[in-house]
């Protein structure tokens, strides 16, 4: 039953999508569950889509760990 329950969230680690928690132009921030100190491939990818929203490619900037197994990466739009 331990084995399970220590499991579960190492399964759920792949199931998770990158989010945006702000974008204002200028930057993104995105948050994943369970990050690491670099973006995966996805959260890169993310971030240049919604950059190119504006006509701009991403750049990355940094990482921040929040409470909840979170973690924040903020990327510039140039």
């Amino acid at each position: 039953m331990r084995l399970r329950v220590f499991l579960l969230p190492l399964c759920l680690m792949g199931c998770v999508e990158p989010m945006v928690s702000d974008f204002n132009g200028s930057s993104v921030k995105i948050v994943e569950d369970f990050g690491a100190r670099t973006p995966t491939p996805a959260t890169v990818a993310e971030a240049q889509r919604i950059c190119g929203k504006v006509g701009k490619t991403s750049e990355y900037a940094s990482t921040r760990n929040l409470q909840n197994y979170q973690t924040e990466y903020l990327f510039l739009c140039l």
